[in-house]
């Protein structure tokens, strides 16, 4: 199959900037962590290439009509191209039924006769405006990346959250939103350097609908959740939870920041990707399945601490971990070992952790 002319403008530009590994960044402008190994990643790209062949004709062939079947379910899995990301996003997900139905919207909260006096109205919980929070946050957002010191790209993600905090003030702004939303300007950005803010406000939108209350002010579905999670690993990895719990640290002082931040900074940037190429078509079991394999992962790590601090070390090891580097072994083993998780499951353990969190 003849690559189509996007496809070619996404080689030239993205993949031949990930091939040189000496590169300072990689292809989406992040540093290469300590833990970066050259000739692994010349193997990687390898590898890379030889799915690329496979299943880019594949994707080509739907002629951008994704229509949601077992067929597409597991190319989705096997990761999708970077060139059909953003179309399969808005489409798997609710984000182009919601942009649709919500013609003008996204232009009608980002008018400038509107936003800014709008939006100072509404305050965080503690009373400070959020307009502030979000200024303030956006330095911090990716602050090496060199897309980020771009005051486009600054405009863009302030505006995508100031939208969101008018279209949903319930929620209003959480910090992690901003990772989620700076990644969502990353993954979807044109190979001409084009951004794409509304349709990265429909598909945070569509996010918010898969893990609700994970960024509310009160993150009632967050504590669940996380709660939720250590009785999986209660279950399945009793010696390790054992083990780690016998710190009498709260496991849910780590997992937060991975449901929060939906594994920004915890995972190697292409493979968050990968990671929310499931997400956003199967849903919120997928935060399950990967925070679950992430014990996997480091079960022996885990199981051979000897304090607190070791502890607290090996999670903070995690961050851009060098074990889920290939993104499809990593992706494929999340399905593998963790065992079945469906919705209807995780949904009953979820209604049993709220009733014992209502018990006096």
């Amino acid at each position: 199959s003849v690559l189509n002319f996007t496809t070619l403008l996404y080689t030239i530009k993205f993949e031949v900037m990930s091939n040189d590994v000496k590169n300072e960044t990689n292809e989406y402008g992040f540093d290469w962590p300590p833990t970066f190994d050259k000739d692994f990643h010349s193997f990687y790209l390898e590898k890379k290439r030889r799915k690329d062949l496979k299943y880019i004709p594949k994707w080509e062939a739907l002629n951008g009509v994704y229509i949601r079947n077992k067929d597409l379910k597991k190319m989705v899995r096997k990761g999708i191209p970077r060139q059909y990301r953003c179309d399969v996003w808005m489409s798997v997900s609710s984000a182009r039924k919601l942009m649709l139905e919500n013609e003008g919207k996204y232009c009608e909260l980002t008018a400038k006769n509107s936003g800014e006096s709008k939006y100072s109205k509404i305050l965080d919980s503690n009373g400070e405006a959020q307009l502030d929070v979000i200024q303030r946050d956006l330095c911090r957002t990716f602050p090496e990346n060199p897309s980020f010191k771009d005051s486009t790209m600054q405009k863009n993600l302030q505006d995508i959250l100031i939208a969101y905090c008018l279209f949903k003030p319930e929620v209003g702004y959480c910090q992690g939103l901003n990772y989620i939303v700076g990644s969502l300007l990353l993954a979807t950005q044109r190979p001409d350097g084009e951004l794409l803010p509304e349709q990265c406000f429909w598909l945070l939108v569509a996010l918010m609908e898969i893990i609700p209350d994970y960024h509310s002010v009160s993150m009632s579905c967050l504590n669940t959740d996380c709660l939720v999670l250590e009785k999986i690993i209660t279950k399945k990895m009793p010696k390790t939870h054992l083990k780690v719990s016998s710190f009498g640290l709260p496991l849910q002082m780590f997992m937060t920041k991975w449901f929060v931040c939906l594994f920004v900074d915890i995972l190697p940037f292409h493979t968050v990707l990968h990671v929310w190429d499931t997400l956003f078509y199967e849903g919120f079991k997928i935060l399950f399945r990967v925070a679950f394999h992430q014990f996997l992962l480091h079960k022996q790590e885990l199981k051979g601490l000897e304090d607190p601090s070791a502890l607290a070390l090996t999670f903070r090891e995690m961050f851009w971990d060098s074990k889920a580097w290939d993104n499809y072994e990593y992706m494929k083993n999340t399905f593998k070992k963790t065992g079945k998780m469906s919705r209807e499951s995780l949904t009953r353990i979820r209604e049993l952790q709220n009733n014992e969190n209502r018990e006096p």
